[in-house]
């Protein structure tokens, strides 16, 4: 066998391998939006199919919630095969209130004054000017406690978003770790660089922030 029909060969095998994949990665997309419509169409949701150019993926509509299940590049169009890809899940609702933040446990090494800069740092990227007068609170169990942080405006309104249910769905959730957010813009629930496929995980998600709807926290 010469070198021409080696070459010959090994393109042709990496063309099907490539048509493969794509036919698969297509198929696999087709059953996931299919399982999604047929729960939508259970729960009286509406699902949106988002096909953009830097972004694809499914919206999820309630009448008091959104869900957005998105992969998106974060290049513009003339750079978007070099930009980034990022997955991401995000539950939201328009009801407002007071500032709450609940998130996971960062790892704390005493660094003084310097420690307290880098949190409030944080605070204020994922809060903005609604981060000025947050305070930590300490409430739930030891374990959660040690997983996750919750940082309020008014410390007593924690007291009510507390209980097992929101305990154990947290904790439940070790893959990702759920930023749950409630300022003047609205309340969202986000899973950072993830993007929720299973129809149990989007219903866990939907129930978890159900229950914060409901709770007067």
């Amino acid at each position: 066998m010469d070198e021409i029909t080696l070459s010959l060969i090994v393109i042709l095998v990496t063309g099907l391998l490539v048509v493969l994949i794509f036919v698969m990665v297509r198929r696999n997309r087709m059953e996931h939006e299919k399982r999604l419509a047929q729960m939508a169409l259970e729960r009286g949701w509406r699902l949106e199919l988002v096909k953009e150019r830097l972004a694809y993926g499914q919206r999820i509509h309630h009448r008091d919630w959104v869900i957005e299940l998105l992969t998106q590049s974060s290049g513009n169009p003339e750079a978007e095969g070099s930009s980034n890809v990022t997955a991401s899940t995000v539950w939201k609702s328009p009801v407002t209130g007071s500032t709450v933040l609940v998130g996971p446990r960062t790892i704390q090494i005493s660094l003084g004054g310097l420690g307290e800069t880098l949190t409030r740092q944080m605070l204020q990227m994922a809060l903005g000017d609604e981060a000025d007068g947050l305070e930590e609170v300490k409430a739930g169990s030891e374990e959660f406690q040690k997983r996750y942080m919750i940082w309020a405006k008014d410390p007593e309104v924690v007291v009510r978003l507390i209980n097992p249910f929101f305990e154990s769905t947290l904790l439940n959730w070790v893959k990702y770790a759920p930023l749950i957010k409630r300022t003047s813009q609205g309340l969202s629930i986000e899973l950072r660089n993830f993007r929720l496929k299973k129809t149990e995980e989007i219903d866990l998600l939907v129930k978890l922030g159900e229950f914060l709807l409901t709770i007067d926290f």
